[in-house]
């Protein structure tokens, strides 16, 4: 795979946010479950602002590669980004 590709930003745009969200949560409430925490973010209707925690790691992601002058992975980031951006507005305004 290039270096410099759309592929490899919207990997590890999706990625990014799942390290950060696991990291909350062995961070924060490492005494339960996933599957808890899970249910409890479920629960409480804070799923939506759990995500938006985890975009964070896209922040990160972003810069590194927009200061690596690979141009093209951050905007695969970008789209990862407004992905995630648009499971949460259906999360909060349509399911939960």
């Amino acid at each position: 795979m290039k270096k410099d590709s759309t592929i490899l930003g919207l990997i590890v745009g999706i990625i990014a946010p799942l390290l950060v969200m696991l990291g909350f949560w062995q961070f924060q409430f490492g005494h339960t479950s996933l599957i808890g925490f899970y249910e409890v973010m479920i629960q409480s209707n804070n799923l939506p602002g759990l995500i938006s925690i985890g975009l964070l790691g896209n922040l990160g992601a972003f810069f590194v590669f927009y200061r690596q002058k690979l141009d093209v992975s951050a905007r695969g980031v970008i789209m990862a980004t407004f992905m995630y951006g648009l499971v949460i507005v259906v999360l909060k305004f349509f399911v939960l």
